[in-house]
């Protein structure tokens, strides 16, 4: 079964704040896009749970020579999907980077301005 891709956008994936995701899994599906005239992903079109079912998909086409195929990681009840892009990185000590940034702000003010704060 396809899966009809819609945008992505935050607002989306914000619907999914404290919803229940007992039906929900991640699976690699085959994603079906559209390629501008420069070779560059424009747009999505379709994600095909069988790689061969989506690359005929694409083949057939009337304008099949803008139309490529990637596998992708989809969140999926079966009905709605979301993609996962990329990888990101978290961060794992966020206290240690606040403490870096207020040493960095600390370090632009006037001895003067941080007698007056109170710093010295």
């Amino acid at each position: 079964m396809a899966i009809e891709t819609k945008t992505t956008t935050a607002t989306k994936i914000a619907e999914l704040v404290g919803r229940d995701l007992t039906n929900f899994k991640i699976v690699e599906m085959t994603e079906v896009y559209l390629v501008n005239d420069d070779g560059r992903r424009s747009r999505s079109l379709l994600f095909f749970n069988n790689q061969d079912t989506a690359t005929a998909f694409a083949q057939i086409q009337t304008d099949a020579n803008h139309h490529r195929h990637r596998q992708a990681l989809v969140l999926t009840d079966g009905i709605v999907g979301y993609t996962f892009q990329d990888q990101i990185k978290l961060s794992r000590d966020e206290d240690g980077i606040l403490e870096i940034i207020k040493d960095r702000a600390i370090a632009k003010l006037s001895p003067v301005e941080r007698k007056l704060l109170g710093l010295e």
